[in-house]
């Protein structure tokens, strides 16, 4: 079986989980993740709680077409993978560190099943769709995973994050459409809100400057009456009046 159904996460997530499995291996800060000293670890973070980690080296021929695979059970995960993958991994290959972050993200978020990831390439069916697609979810994690994403940042291409972080050239550019994305996300957010807040101000009457009258308040009998429409209003005392007529007043 090349994919299964999962249940359904969004990218952002997965981000969410690559990063507190980065911070679970103490490596939150990290420029350059070292994944195989990650996977020595005794014990992992899945999302269905804390488990043992067994990770195994297994020769070529044994795995066959299988880089790695990822099994589960009921306290623990197993993942194994082709020597030469390990090798390549060792030496900073961004295909087989790749691979290995790959199969980490089967063993944080999937269970139940377990699936070889292939030299060639695994297959999702076209009725799968991407969000639950358990190839997709890895896809995703795997660079959130390797790239610190403050340094990511600061890069100007997938080329550049790839070689940075020494993740494959594909991982790179999944990332790269991600963060641009993000930002494209984050500059209309923006320019809506700012939008929003014209039209809010263009709702909200310029205070004018007051017109006092010649006359003191019959109240407080200061001279900071205003006409309101038909009538006076005191701005100190807030009192308002009817209009004077031949020297007679009457308050309200």
């Amino acid at each position: 079986m090349d994919d299964y159904r999962v249940k359904g996460r969004s990218n952002f997530e997965i981000h969410q989980i690559a990063k507190k499995t980065r911070d679970f291996f103490g490596v939150h800060g990290e420029r350059y993740i070292d994944v195989l000293t990650c996977l020595t670890s005794k014990s992992i973070l899945t999302v269905h709680g804390k488990k043992k980690l067994n990770f195994h080296i297994r020769p070529d021929d044994e795995m066959g077409t299988a880089d790695g695979m990822t099994s589960h059970g009921k306290d623990f995960v197993t993942i194994a993978v082709k020597q030469s993958v390990r090798d390549a991994a060792f030496l900073g290959v961004g295909r087989a560190r790749n691979t290995l972050a790959h199969e980490l993200g089967h063993a944080v978020m999937h269970k139940s099943v377990e699936m070889p990831r292939r030299t060639i390439g695994n297959i999702t069916p076209k009725w799968l769709k991407p969000f639950e697609s358990a190839e997709h979810q890895v896809k995703v994690f795997a660079p959130a995973f390797l790239i610190n994403d403050a340094i990511a940042e600061t890069l100007t291409s997938a080329d550049a994050i790839s070689i940075e972080f020494g993740v494959s050239l594909e991982s790179a550019n999944i990332y790269w459409e991600e963060m641009i994305a993000l930002r494209d996300r984050d500059l209309a957010t923006e320019k809506i809100r700012s939008i929003a807040k014209a039209f809010r101000n263009s709702l909200t009457p310029v205070p004018s400057t007051l017109r006092f009258i010649n006359e003191a308040c019959t109240t407080c009998g200061n001279k900071t009456v205003f006409p309101v429409g038909s009538k006076f209003m005191c701005q100190t005392c807030n009192n308002v009046f009817d209009r004077f007529q031949d020297g007679d007043r009457g308050d309200l």
